[in-house]
């Protein structure tokens, strides 16, 4: 345990990325899931009837997946960026926590880092391998595939709204104090 200031930095409660992609069922079930649902029974589909368009599909899908997990990890170094002291202790102030803006892109991220391990597995069948592994393999790996790929929608969406936070955070004093480890736990007044 690290104390600095009177508060504790790290230690028990310490988070993780599974903490940070904590969702509402809500949040996964959008329109993004729906997408890669649809994505996945137009990939079974061609794995049945032409399983050889499935494997040609895996270089391109592979090139793509990269370049958004590529754009995810920037945008996560650009928006952690702008989240300096004075900025975080506002958002502690108003009871946010500041993984919430990032979190959309994490879990882009770990989607893309899922097919690209799909799209491994696919690459290394053939279109003579038995249907039911190049199907499954098909599904999963589409999937994967189209749900990183729009959810990039989903973290822009965030990226909007923390941009209307930093914007909103211009009004107040940078000097805002209040711990969230106070015994009292009153916030201060923002005036």
């Amino acid at each position: 345990m690290l104390l600095l200031g009177g508060v504790v930095v790290s230690g028990s409660d310490r988070k993780n990325l599974w903490s940070a992609l904590d969702f509402r069922l809500s949040e996964i079930l959008a329109y993004d899931f729906y997408w890669a649902v649809a994505g996945a029974v137009a990939a079974l589909a061609t794995a049945v009837s032409t399983p050889a368009a499935v494997i040609r599909a895996v270089p391109v899908a592979a090139g793509l997946v990269g370049v958004v997990v590529g754009a995810v990890v920037a945008g996560i170094a650009v928006q952690t960026a702008f989240m300096d002291q004075a900025f975080l202790r506002k958002i502690r102030t108003i009871g946010r926590d500041p993984t919430r803006y990032i979190a959309p892109f994490l879990f882009t991220a770990t989607t893309g880092v899922f097919s690209m391990l799909s799209l491994l597995v696919l690459g290394t069948m053939s279109a003579e391998t038995s249907p039911v592994p190049l199907v499954v393999a098909s599904f999963v790996a589409a999937l994967l595939t189209v749900w990183t790929m729009t959810s990039l929608l989903q973290g822009l969406s965030t990226l909007v709204q923390f941009i209307h936070l930093k914007t909103d955070a211009l009004d107040v004093p940078d000097d805002v104090s209040w711990s969230a480890r106070d015994s009292n736990r009153h916030r201060p007044s923002l005036d």
